[in-house]
This record gives C-alpha cells, structure tokens and sequence, in this order.
C-alpha cells in the first residue's frame, strides 16, 4: 500500500534520499564490466561486438548492422494503421522542433570590433533505442528528428536486435520514416562503444543519445570522459512527480503515477496534494489496479512498492517549492489555473499543466521531447532538443581601433595572472 505522509513530517534523511537519488554507485559495473567490454570493441570491432551480442542477448549476428532489407520488411510489415500514428506524431514532432532553431549572432562595435557565434550542426549522432523488456520506437522519433532538423548529416541508431537476430519491424518502419542512415543491432556497452569508436562496419559517432540501463549509462559516461563523444545526460529510472489539488479526478492521478510505475522496477512515481481525501481516494484505485493483475503487474507492484509515495502539503505552493528541490523528470500539474504557476515552476525535465495532459501524450505524441534528465538532474540539464546537435563557435574581428583600447586592460590583467610576458606582450608587439 503506498504511503501516505505529511511532508512537513519527513526527517532530513529521508528529504536527502529523495532529492538525492540518481541510483547506486556505478563504479563497480564500470571497471569490472563497461571498462574491458568498451576497449575490446576499440581493438576488435565487430567481432568484439558480436561476441557480447552473442553472451548478453544470446543471438549470434551474421552482421552489426541491419540490411536496407530489414528496414523495408519493417516498413512493409507494420500495420498502416500503427505507421499511420507514428507519421501524426512525427509531424507533430516536426512542428515543435523547428522552433528551436537557433540564428546565428552578431555584434558590431563602433570601434571596430566584431563579435558572433555561430550555430552548426554536429556532423554525426548517434541515438540509443532501448529493446530487451519493451521496444521503443517512439524514441527514434525523439532522438533522430531533432538530429535531422539540426543538419546532423550522419545518424545511426544503436538497438538490440529481436531473438532472431533481427531488427524489430517498429523499429525499421520508423528508422524508415526517419531517414537512419544506420542501424547498429546490439545494445549494451558494446552498442555504445561500436558507435562511440567506429568499427569496421560503422563510423564513428561524435555524440551519442538516449535511455539506456546501466551498462549503457556506463559506457555513455566513459566514452566521454575519454573525450571520444559527446553525451545527452545520465539516465536513470524514470520518474513523475505529480502535483494535485482536491478537485483532481483520482482515477486519473492514480493512473498517470502507475504509467511511469509501469516502465520498470525502479521507476519513481510521487503525488504531493493538499487534499487528504484525494490522496486516499489515489491509493485506493492504485491498490485496486494492482490486485487486478493487469497490464506489466509484476513491474508496477514492485515500482509502487518500493517507491510509491503520495505527501500531503499545506498548499500548491509548498508542493513546488517541493518539485524545484527534487528537480522531477517528469511533473504534473492537475490544479485549477495551473498557467497561473508557470513562472513559479523550475527544474523540470518536461512539465504538463492541467487536467487533460498526461505524460503519456508527450511521451508519444503532443510534439516535446521524452528524452530527458531523470534524477535530479533537471536541476542543472534540459532535455534533448535541437540545440543538443549544435556546436556554438564564436569569432571576432577587431580593428586597430578596438585593439588599441584593449591595449592597457589586457596588459593589466594578463600581469596580474603571471602572463604579461607573451600575453600581454601579443598585444603591445601590434604597436612598436
């Protein structure tokens, strides 16, 4: 039965693990497991990679990546009705990512000086699909439109294969609609690592995206300790923090917090209301969903068991105060006037206001990005958008003029650091 408390009632030790709860300590897993994995699949390439498909899926590949052949069978084989949603959502997709477009800037002084950034696109992607316990091609659409939208001119998509040896007919229908360019069939460290290096069938990727479990999260964060790419975030279990007052429907609060139980058996789902009689009358129809024994049961018993909590909060604005400490993948809002908040609300992967916007509806379809921090780590990242894909480069070109008057600044302050010698010097040698 998931707990009811007030939340001016938790110790500091238990507001500590709640706003501290990214997951246990990887190091384990990556020196003894992600470290030798990713450096083998650096020496031996596809051989490497398909010996870890082999041990881990246990599926023997004739080839890492899939033939233009499983792509078309995917896109022949998938339903027109399924491929019809999938093309609805894409566009919706479309519309909100092209707003993110970035112009490039520029500054004219009137001494001279020049000053601009520039927005270009990284030459290569590479997005992380989830497989094993479900597959996900809504997160082609969240990882490669933003890509393709930024210019990115290669992208590949890195996924485990079926039982079969495979790649999943969903899967291919979207990696068609989307234009992959290509699909590596292998999961794990050793999916990261083909794309994150290069092998002898794929090239190599200079950011990489996307969920993935821990061994996946692992090796995203050795690659790019190792400079080799760039990353999106860490990804931990997926979360929601839902914000409700007394007059929210419980049937639907219930099920917006088991949507994100359903995901796995880590996955945090969390209501603050001030109202005593909803938070009752929410574990009432989440017990009763979870006797029923429908849907992933086993999942959402053990995601609601372990980290199911309904706080109970003197008003709305204690609860957010709440969420922008707790910083949530995932917040709802079911509250009268909810845009009356919006300037209030901050640390937030993706934020969904009112009665009638489940995560569900961004999780596929409404035209925002699923791809976002978990964690916390809403406090200090966003999610995946256009600008994920872009390198900012700025430039400057000064006159004699603009130089001339930075003349005697510099020589200051590159003194005061030790470097007047050619710092400085680089300055004034302009003026002999």
């Amino acid at each position: 039965m998931v707990p009811i408390r007030n939340l001016s009632d938790l110790t500091s030790a238990e507001l500590g693990r709640l706003f501290s709860r990214f997951g246990e300590d990887f190091t384990t897993v990556m020196i003894d497991t992600v470290i030798p994995i990713v450096n083998d699949v650096r020496k031996n390439g596809d051989g490497a990679v398909k010996e870890y498909t082999a041990k881990f899926d246990g599926v023997r590949l004739d080839s890492i990546i899939a033939t233009p052949d499983e792509i078309e069978a995917g896109r022949r084989n998938t339903p027109p009705g399924l491929t019809g949603a999938f093309l609805e959502a894409k566009r919706n997709i479309e519309e909100f990512h092209r707003l993110q477009a970035r112009e490039d800037i520029r500054l004219e002084r009137g001494d001279g000086a020049v000053l601009g950034m520039l927005y270009r696109p990284i030459e290569s992607a590479a997005v992380y699909v989830p497989g094993g316990k479900a597959s996900y091609p809504s997160s082609v659409l969240m990882g490669v439109i933003p890509a393709r939208l930024a210019g990115v001119e290669r992208i590949t998509l890195i996924t485990p294969p079926d039982k079969n040896g495979r790649l999943p007919d969903i899967i291919g229908a979207v990696c068609a609609m989307t234009g992959v360019d290509t699909v590596i069939k292998s999961g794990g460290a050793q999916g990261i690592a083909a794309a994150g290096y290069g092998t002898e069938s794929v090239q190599k990727s200079e950011i990489i995206v996307g969920p993935g479990n821990i061994y996946v999260t692992a090796a995203k964060t050795y690659l790019f300790s190792l400079g080799a790419v760039q990353i999106d975030s860490l990804a931990g279990p997926s979360e929601v923090l839902v914000i409700a007052d007394g007059r929210a429907n419980p049937r639907w609060v219930a099920w917006d917090l088991l949507s994100q139980a359903e995901h796995e058996e880590q996955a945090l789902a969390i209501l603050l209301t001030t109202s005593r009689d909803l938070a009752e009358a929410v574990r009432e129809e989440i017990d009763r969903d979870l006797k029923s024994g429908s849907g992933r049961h086993e999942m959402k018993s053990a995601s609601i068991n372990k980290n199911g909590l309904i706080l109970l909060v003197d008003d709305i604005d204690e609860a957010i105060d709440f969420s922008n400490r707790f910083g949530p993948e995932h917040m709802e809002l079911m509250v009268e006037h909810p845009m009356e908040y919006l300037g209030r609300i901050r640390n937030v992967g993706s934020l969904f206001l009112g009665d009638y916007a489940p995560v569900a509806v961004g999780d596929y379809f409404s035209g925002t990005n699923h791809i976002l921090p978990t964690g916390g780590a809403a406090r200090f990242s966003s999610g995946t958008s256009v600008e994920t894909f872009m390198r900012r480069t700025t430039y400057q070109l000064l006159s004699r003029q603009a130089l001339a008057k930075a003349r005697g600044p510099v020589s200051e302050m590159s003194r005061v650091e030790g470097f007047e010698d050619k710092h400085g010097g680089s300055v004034n040698v302009r003026f002999e």
